[in-house]
C-alpha cells in the first residue's frame, strides 16, 4: 500500500472491520489474534522499521461481530499507520495505530483470507475562518468541561489538559484537518465518529461535534460519566 497516499488515489488496502470508527489523528490500540489478521501482518508488515509498521484501513461494522467475518461494513473509513509494539511466536500481536486519511470503498474484494477493498482516498477539507472560530469555542467548552469533571471527582485536570496540547503538537497529525484533530480527542460514540467521517464539509462536521459536546456536557451536569 502506498506509504502516503494523496486525495484521489485509488489503491487496494487490507481492512479491519471494527466496532469502532477511527477519525484521522485518533489513536487506536489493537490486539491481533484471529488467524486471518495474523496473516495480514505476515503479508503487509514493514519489518525494515523498528518497531515494525503496517498500513491498513479501518471501517465501522454496521451489523455483525468483529470476530469470524460475515459482518455488514460502512463504506467510508480511515487509512491507519500502526506500529507493531509486540508480537508472539504464534503471530498474535499488539498494535498502536493512528488514523491518517479518510477513504471511500469502491469495491470490496474477496476476504482471502482477510478483508481487502479497492478504495479512493478522500480530500482533507480546509475549514473557513468562521469554522475555526467555532472550533476554538468548542475547545474552550471542552477544557472547561474537563476541569469541572475532574475537580468534582477530586482529581487534577491539568494532566488531561496537557495531553490535549500533546495531541495538538503531534507531528504525525500536522497535515490533517484541525477539525479531525479536535474530534480525535472527544469521547463520541462510534456512530458520531462515523458521521464525522462521512461529512465532507467542515461546517457539517462542526454541527456533529456540537451535538457530541452537548451530550458530554449533559452527562457531566447530571453526574454520569
Amino acid at each position: 500500500m502506498t506509504a502516503d497516499p494523496a486525495a484521489g488515489d485509488v489503491l487496494v488496502a487490507p481492512v479491519f472491520p471494527l466496532g469502532t470508527a477511527l477519525v484521522p489523528g485518533a489513536e487506536l490500540p489493537l490486539r491481533i489474534f484471529e488467524p486471518r489478521y495474523r496473516q495480514m501482518l505476515d503479508d503487509h508488515a514493514d519489518t525494515a522499521t523498528d518497531p515494525p509498521t503496517i498500513r491498513f484501513g479501518v471501517v465501522l461494522i454496521e451489523r455483525g461481530s468483529e470476530v469470524g467475518g460475515g459482518e455488514t461494513r460502512c463504506e467510508v473509513g480511515t487509512l491507519a499507520h500502526a506500529e507493531i509494539t509486540g508480537r508472539l511466536p504464534d503471530g498474535r500481536a499488539s498494535l498502536t495505530a493512528i488514523g491518517r486519511r479518510r477513504f471511500r470503498v469502491v469495491e470490496w474484494l474477496p476476504d482471502d483470507p482477510y478483508p481487502r477493498a479497492r478504495v479512493t482516498v478522500l480530500p482533507e477539507q480546509t475549514p473557513s475562518n468562521s469554522d475555526l472560530a467555532r472550533l476554538r469555542t468548542l475547545d474552550e467548552r471542552l477544557r472547561e468541561l474537563t476541569r469541572q469533571k475532574f475537580t468534582a471527582a477530586g482529581e487534577d485536570p491539568e494532566p488531561i489538559l496537557a495531553a490535549y496540547a500533546l495531541i495538538d503538537a503531534d507531528p504525525r497529525a500536522a497535515d490533517l484537518s484541525p477539525v479531525h484533530r479536535w474530534a480525535a480527542r472527544t469521547a463520541g460514540q462510534p456512530h458520531d465518529q462515523q458521521r464525522i467521517l462521512e461529512a465532507d464539509d467542515p461546517a457539517e462536521q462542526l454541527e456533529i461535534l456540537e451535538d457530541v459536546m452537548q451530550g458530554m456536557e449533559a452527562r457531566v451536569a447530571f453526574g454520569s460519566s
